[in-house]
């Protein structure tokens, strides 16, 4: 279906071997992590990995592990609130700077960005989102979402809109600026939608893509106060979470119903697909000749966590059953290397590391 897009370790390892001067692909092993991870990312240059982790008695942290040999070369305190946990992260485009989202307390929802020094392992800046427009009754929505622009100067944060306890959330999903430099949120941009999933910046520096439960949006970042410049009914879960291939001509999206959506971004074209009915899927990543979209599968009728890698021929919009990861459970987060041979994946209490 086709349509318009309406846009105006522990252990030892042998260490990798690298002549091309490129990031270096990661050692396959597991490292043990002793806490539980929830996203993973990896540094440009492919030698650091960064897991966001939870530690049930002390809080949210960012455990940072060696590529090449496995050793947990430093840990990283985001908040001491009992139950605090992190979500998602992301690496700079220098590699000079880790962001990630965490709560501050068991149970509250994500609220604050913490910005890590990764010469030094430590936090330079740890800040609270700005109060959202809401009615009265309403608590602000979780952060959901980040990115940072090319040239490393915005971090884009996505927001739900206000919440209720044990209700849905409202409209006013929106996007904020947060500068590095100023240490504070400059902007926020309301976009059309209760939940807001992940944002993408395509290495032009002047837009950006996110997705809510209703809508594909186009932002213009040209100037300090982004816009909204185009929207597009695209409805495949509450949190839609997309993807870039290499070259910024095509966006794809998954989301939490086993459905996603492939866009020509040359002729606004959007196809669904229709790729694990019934599943959850997460952590879309395109490979670095553009050939292949990787993903993760999470089995929402196994009791087990079962979960794999799925791999999407994006010539043909159809899965690639051999080269499926199988036999995986309880996989929280997926990144693909830099070297784009080498898998990174938050597994029960363990990254593995693994070569694709």
């Amino acid at each position: 279906m086709a349509g318009a897009l309406l846009l105006t370790g522990s252990g030892s390892a042998d260490a990798a071997t690298n002549t091309s001067g490129g990031p270096v692909p990661g050692v396959p092993q597991t490292v043990e992590l002793d806490s539980s991870p929830a996203s993973v990312a990896v540094s440009p240059d492919g030698h650091k990995a960064y897991v966001a982790v939870k530690d049930t008695t002390k809080g949210a942290k960012v455990k940072v592990v060696d590529t090449q040999s496995g050793a947990i070369t430093a840990v990283v305190t985001l908040s001491t609130g009992l139950g605090a946990g992190p979500g998602p992260l992301a690496v700079s485009p220098d590699g000079s700077r880790v962001y990630v989202l965490f709560s501050t307390a068991r149970k509250a929802p994500l609220s604050s960005l913490g910005a890590i020094d990764t010469a030094t392992d430590t936090v330079v800046s740890s800040t609270e989102a700005p109060d959202q427009p809401r009615p009265d009754g309403t608590f602000p929505g979780a952060l959901t979402s980040l990115a940072v622009s090319p040239d490393g100067a915005t971090v884009y944060v996505g927001q739900d809109g206000p919440a209720r306890y044990h209700r849905p959330a409202e409209p006013g999903a929106r996007v904020l600026s947060f500068s590095p430099q100023q240490q504070a949120y400059t902007t926020a941009v309301p976009v059309p939608g209760h939940y807001l999933g992940s944002i993408v910046t395509p290495p032009d520096g002047d837009t950006a893509y996110t997705a809510t439960d209703e809508n594909l949006v186009r932002l213009d970042t040209s100037t300090a106060t982004p816009t909204v410049t185009g929207t597009t009914p695209a409805t495949i879960g509450s949190r839609p979470i997309l993807a870039l291939s290499p070259d910024a001509t095509r966006l794809y999206g998954v989301g939490n119903n086993g459905t996603g959506y492939a866009v020509d971004l040359a002729t606004d074209t959007l196809t669904t697909l229709d790729l694990a009915p019934g599943q959850w899927l997460q952590n879309p990543t395109v490979s670095a000749d553009g050939t292949r979209l990787h993903l993760l599968q999470q089995d929402l009728t196994s009791s087990d966590g079962k979960a794999s890698v799925l791999a999407l021929d994006t010539a043909t919009n159809t899965l690639v059953p051999a080269e499926e990861i199988t036999g995986l459970a309880w996989v929280t987060g997926l990144a693909l290397g830099p070297d784009t041979h080498t898998f990174y994946l938050t597994v029960n209490s363990t990254l593995r590391i693994l070569a694709h």
